[in-house]
């Protein structure tokens, strides 16, 4: 570990240090704390881990370790500056949390009805279990256009299984949360993904404590138990046999687990574990590998990425020739590896090893060193300014702030995961705020209609 990266890790202790100070317990309430421990999860642990377990990461043979020390050193002053002004702008620590019988807190209660939650989630799963839904593109390349039933479950399947959770809490009570969790991690590992369960579980929490409802320090224990169980089992199961085809149907799912239960203790996987650690968080080989490019005579690719980005929201209806694009206009990450470029990764023409590139690592070979800087401030500032509009509570806001908090969790992506999931949170505002105008019209029709007061002296003349 040279001195440039113990001193990015010094860096990012100052940056967690001044969140804590500034939210305390609150922490958990806001988006842009999740956001700075993500980032420093990727950039600061991750590498904590390479030195535990160095022959697990085979993406760092390819960078030379003097960048890898500066680009640890630049993304840590980019955490802090974005701490500061986070904290800076984020206003007061926000008080308890408004009881859960206020109006706002009732309407979103009254909202996600669970019955109306499951219904949706519902056929999400069964697609899914049938090799047809979510994880099933597993197989496609970086930018490859989907279809229907993929999109739709990529979409809406996780945000569906996060608000039935939500919904059962709040119809059977707090007592309910541990078996929520419980269901959601196995549902989930039988999509071979270990990072979806902790989202889920994540996104849950978050939206409980929104409306007051914490878990109980033995709830908290077992769930952290049972997703790295899942993890665990994933693990050794994909030691054995490898991945299974995203099409593959529930047999095969439940096959692969049985698998990796029996081969817990196996010494593959053991090796997998300590390849999993020394790679699966290290968000700091790609930026090092732009700083190299950079130092090398090339220079930031601009904001066509990022507009690009902007572009994939758009429906396909509205433009039916996105997906003829170039493939690069349709990955973040592709676009720079070719227009950098970044030739460590390439394979072939127009195919790359895969990396995590990272939202604020990503934005080094796109705005440069400099830029990066600058960005992470005005990020500090926009989360601060969204996590004050989010202290209200309201069933809009709510979705607005799961939509956002996958985004963050997902910190190993690119900026465009939050466009294509904006899309889908739009078009829910949309529909949710067309079913409440509605209904509040009904409300007024209704009250109108039983509410005739009796005109001015016509009590008298009754009597």
């Amino acid at each position: 570990m040279s001195e440039f990266v113990v001193l990015g890790l010094l860096i990012q202790v100052v940056a967690v240090g001044l969140l804590f100070a500034k939210l305390g317990r609150t922490w958990f309430r806001h988006l842009g704390a999740i956001f700075i421990l993500m980032a420093v999860l990727y950039h600061g642990v991750s590498e904590i881990l390479f030195a535990l377990y160095p022959s697990g990461d085979t993406d760092r043979l390819l960078v030379d370790p003097k960048y890898v020390g500066q680009f640890v050193l630049l993304i840590s002053v980019a955490i802090l500056v974005f701490t500061i002004a986070y904290v800076w702008a984020i206003g007061k620590r926000p008080g308890p949390v408004p009881p859960i019988d206020t109006p706002d807190a009732t309407l979103t209660k009254r909202t996600f009805d669970y019955r109306l939650m499951l219904l949706i989630t519902a056929p999400l799963l069964i697609l899914t279990f049938r090799g047809q839904g979510y994880g099933s593109n597993g197989g496609l390349p970086a930018g490859a256009s989907v279809g229907v039933t993929l999109g739709l479950t990529q979409q809406f399947l996780l945000l569906g299984l996060v608000l039935s959770g939500f919904a059962l809490v709040m119809r059977y009570g707090r007592r309910w949360i541990l078996h929520v969790l419980v269901a959601q991690s196995i549902i989930l590992g039988l999509v071979d993904q270990r990072a979806t369960p902790v989202f889920v579980a994540v996104m849950l929490i978050y939206v409980l404590s929104r409306l007051g409802i914490r878990l109980r320090r033995r709830d908290l224990v077992f769930g952290l138990a049972l997703l790295i169980l899942v993890a665990w089992v994933l693990t050794a199961a994909r030691a054995i046999e490898g991945r299974y085809s995203g099409t593959s149907a529930a047999s095969v799912r439940l096959t692969f687990l049985t698998t990796g239960l029996s081969n817990l203790f196996s010494s593959s996987t053991g090796q997998g574990i300590a390849a999993t650690l020394g790679t699966r968080l290290d968000g700091n080989s790609y930026g090092a590998m732009s700083l190299e490019a950079l130092d090398n005579g090339s220079v930031p690719v601009g904001l066509t990425p990022l507009k690009d980005d902007l572009l994939l929201a758009v429906p396909s209806f509205l433009n039916p020739n996105k997906d003829r694009t170039n493939a690069e206009y349709r990955s973040e990450k592709l676009y720079v590896e070719e227009n950098l470029p970044i030739r460590e990764l390439q394979i072939s023409a127009g195919n790359y090893l895969d990396i995590l590139p990272t939202q604020l690592g990503g934005l080094t070979p796109i705005l440069g060193p400099l830029g990066l800087i600058f960005a992470a401030f005005a990020l500090g500032l926009a989360f601060a300014a969204l996590d004050r509009w989010l202290r209200r509570p309201g069933p809009m806001r709510m979705l607005v702030s799961l939509g956002v908090l996958y985004c963050v969790l997902d910190y190993e992506g690119s900026w465009d995961t939050y466009t294509t999931s904006g899309r889908g949170i739009l078009l829910l505002l949309a529909l949710m705020g067309s079913i409440l105008g509605i209904r509040q019209l009904a409300q007024r029709v209704n009250r109108s209609v039983w509410y005739h007061p009796s005109p001015p002296g016509l009590v008298d003349e009754v009597r």
